[in-house]
C-alpha cells in the first residue's frame, strides 16, 4: 500500500507511512459508525438517555485504556498494544452485529472504546501510541507537516466513512433488507477494517519503540514535565468536553429531528464537512510555520465556535448546514498543531506519557459530553448543547493562550533567535 505522492514526501519513512495508513483505515471505519450509531440504537428502541450513556461509556473506555497505556507501554511495547487495540475494537463491531441487549452492548462499547468523537473520526487508545511514535520518524522542522499529513489522512478516511454511511439506504432496496439489518452489515465492515489496521501495525519496525530496550513500568506522575503535562491535559479536557457535546452521531440526530434531513442527506453533509476539515489541516501547518503553533491553535478555534453559535440559531436547514461546514473548516486546525506542540515541549522519553495522559483527560471529560447534550436537549432545547459548547470552547481558547503564550517549541525558538541575530548590527 502506498500513500499518494502529494502526501508522501521523501522524508516520510516506512514506519510513518504504516502508522498514517492504519490511522486512515481506522477513521474510515469510525466515520460511518459515527453517523450510524445513534440512528441504529434508536432503531433498536433505545431512548435518547440510553444513547447518550452508550456514547459516553465508549469514551470512558478510551480514557481507561489510554491511562493503562501510560503505565504498561514500557513493558508490553507500542507495536503489540497497537495490534491489541485494533483487535478488541473488531470484537466490539462484531458485538454490534450479533447483540441487541443494551447492557451487553455497553460492555463492548467500553472494551472496544467505541467513541464517535467530535469530528467523526473518533478517538482510540492507539492514538497516543501513534502520536508519540511519529516525531521520531521526521526532523523537528518537518514535525508539524508530519502531523498535518497524519491528520489529513485521518480526516479523509472519516470523510469517506461519513459518505459510506449512506450505503444502507442504497442496499436496503437492492437486497430487500430491513433498516436494522442494513445497519448491522456496516458493523461487519467495521470489524474487518479494524483487523486490516492490526495487520498494518504488525508491519512496523522496532524503531517505533522509542529507542529504549529496557522493559519497565512507567509512572506519568514522576515525569520531569509533569506540571506542564497535567496543566495542558486539564485545558484540553475542557476542549474535548465541548467537542463531545456535538459529536457527529448527535449532530446527525439534531439535523434529523430539527430539519427532517434523511440519511442520504446526512451522509453528504458530513462527507463535505470532513473534506473541508481535511483541506484545512495542511493550511494549518503552513500558517503555524509563520505565526506559531499556539497562535494557530487559538486564532482558528474561536471563529469556529462563533459559526457553531450561528448554526444553533439558523432558521433553515440550508443555513444551519452552511454554518456547520464553515465551523468544520476551522474547528480542527488545532489538531496537527496541538499534536506537534505537545510532542515538542516535552522530552522524547515523555512523549507517550504526554500523549496518554492527554488522551485520558480528554476522554474522561469527553465521556460526559453526550450525556450533557442529552440533558440540555431535554431540559432546554435541541440547540442548547450547541450554544453551551461554543461558549465553553471560546473560554478554553482564551485560557490556553493566556497560560502558554510564552512556551515555545524548539524550532520557533530557533526562528526567533535567527531573526534577532539578523537584526544585530555588525560588530566593528
Amino acid at each position: 500500500m502506498k500513500l499518494h505522492p502529494a502526501i508522501s514526501p521523501k522524508w516520510l519513512n516506512r514506519d510513518a507511512k504504516m502508522i498514517i495508513l492504519a490511522r486512515g483505515v481506522r477513521t474510515f471505519a469510525q466515520g460511518f459508525v459515527a453517523v450510524l450509531l445513534a440512528l441504529y440504537l434508536t432503531e433498536l428502541g433505545f431512548s435518547l438517555v440510553q444513547i447518550g450513556a452508550f456514547l459516553s461509556v465508549g469514551v470512558v473506555g478510551v480514557a481507561f485504556f489510554a491511562f493503562l497505556v501510560s503505565l504498561i507501554v514500557g513493558r508490553v511495547g507500542r507495536r503489540t498494544l497497537l495490534i491489541f487495540f485494533s483487535m478488541i475494537s473488531a470484537s466490539a463491531g462484531l458485538a454490534l452485529f450479533f447483540v441487541d441487549h443494551f447492557l451487553i452492548l455497553l460492555v463492548f462499547a467500553f472494551l472496544g472504546s467505541l467513541s464517535t468523537g467530535g469530528g467523526g473520526g473518533g478517538e482510540s487508545p492507539a492514538q497516543p501510541l501513534e502520536v508519540a511514535s511519529l516525531p521520531d520518524t521526521a526532523p523537528d522542522d518537518k514535525r508539524t507537516d508530519l502531523f498535518a499529513i497524519y491528520n489529513i489522512v485521518a480526516r479523509a478516511g472519516a470523510a469517506l466513512g461519513a459518505l459510506a454511511a449512506g450505503l444502507p439506504a442504497l442496499y436496503q432496496g437492492a437486497f430487500n433488507l430491513t433498516t436494522l439489518d442494513s445497519y448491522r452489515f456496516m458493523f461487519i465492515l467495521f470489524a474487518a477494517l479494524q483487523i486490516a489496521g492490526a495487520l498494518l501495525y504488525s508491519l512496523l519496525s522496532t524503531g517505533i519503540e522509542g529507542g529504549s530496550t529496557e522493559r519497565r513500568w512507567s509512572n506519568p506522575f514522576k515525569l520531569p514535565s509533569r506540571r506542564r503535562i497535567f496543566t495542558l491535559t486539564g485545558l484540553f479536557s475542557v476542549d474535548t468536553f465541548t467537542t463531545s457535546m456535538v459529536t457527529q452521531s448527535l449532530m446527525a440526530y439534531w439535523f434529523s429531528t430539527k430539519f427532517g434531513l434523511e440519511l442520504g442527506s446526512l451522509a453528504l453533509v458530513f462527507f463535505v464537512s470532513q473534506v473541508l476539515t481535511a483541506t484545512s489541516l495542511w493550511l494549518a501547518a503552513k500558517i503555524a510555520n509563520r505565526i506559531g503553533l499556539l497562535n494557530t491553535m487559538v486564532f482558528t478555534h474561536i471563529p469556529s465556535s462563533l459559526f457553531l453559535l450561528a448554526a444553533a440559531f439558523a432558521p433553515t436547514a440550508w443555513l444551519a448546514v452552511l454554518f456547520w461546514q464553515l465551523r468544520a473548516f476551522l474547528a480542527q486546525m488545532d489538531n496537527p498543531t496541538r499534536d506537534s506542540y505537545t510532542m515538542a515541549i516535552v522530552g522524547p522519553e515523555e512523549r507517550v506519557g504526554m500523549a496518554s495522559i492527554h488522551m485520558v483527560g480528554r476522554s474522561a471529560f469527553g465521556a460526559a459530553g453526550p450525556s450533557a447534550t442529552a440533558a440540555l436537549w431535554g431540559l432546554l432545547s435541541a440547540s442548547a448543547p450547541l450554544v453551551g459548547s461554543a461558549v465553553l470552547k471560546i473560554s478554553y481558547d482564551l485560557a490556553l493562550y493566556a497560560m502558554f503564550r510564552n512556551v515555545r517549541p524548539p524550532e520557533e525558538i530557533r526562528r526567533i533567535e535567527t531573526r534577532a541575530a539578523k537584526k544585530q548590527p555588525p560588530q566593528a
